[in-house]
């Protein structure tokens, strides 16, 4: 193998180990004030990317399943962002139930993410609506934990 060629291959297998590094670690304990504060700026970039990915109308249903896609990305991101802190365990039991309802939306975006790929207006539109009847609850439970920015929600699809 040439010179080139082998750093070329050691540089490939560092950057694979450092990917796998970085995958895995598991979540972070961090007590109530934190939370709140890295939480809320989770929602923020997630609140920030919802309102990107909809400021386009909904045209036609290739753009409805476009938009589905990418909210679900979205929200499984900062999903999987606010999975990894660990609260005290004062709190946990109410974080859990709160993260807990933010899988419903997942499942929800995926379901009108399916939908519209399917054409199927009447599932999207309920899937909607399903989301937008839950936020009052996830919103209450995200208050009761002190969040600012997580309490307001997002626009749902």
């Amino acid at each position: 193998m040439s010179p080139r060629g082998s750093l070329a291959l050691t540089l490939l297998m560092v950057l694979v180990a450092g990917a796998f590094a970085g995958c895995g670690g598991g979540s972070e304990q961090v007590s109530a004030e934190e939370l709140v504060e890295r939480g809320d700026r989770i929602c923020f970039e997630e609140r920030r990317q919802f309102d990107q990915i909809q400021a386009e109308p909904l045209t036609s249903a290739a753009v409805g399943e476009q938009q589905a896609a990418q909210l679900l990305a979205v929200t499984e991101g900062a999903q999987a962002d606010l999975r990894d802190l660990e609260p005290p365990d004062e709190i946990r039991d109410r974080y859990e139930r709160y993260l807990d309802g933010r899988d419903e939306v997942g499942d929800l975006l995926e379901e009108g993410r399916e939908a519209a790929e399917r054409r199927d207006g009447d599932v999207y539109g309920k899937a909607q609506e399903e989301a937008a009847a839950g936020a009052a609850g996830r919103q209450q439970l995200a208050r009761q934990l002190g969040f600012t920015v997580c309490s307001q929600g997002t626009r749902t699809p």
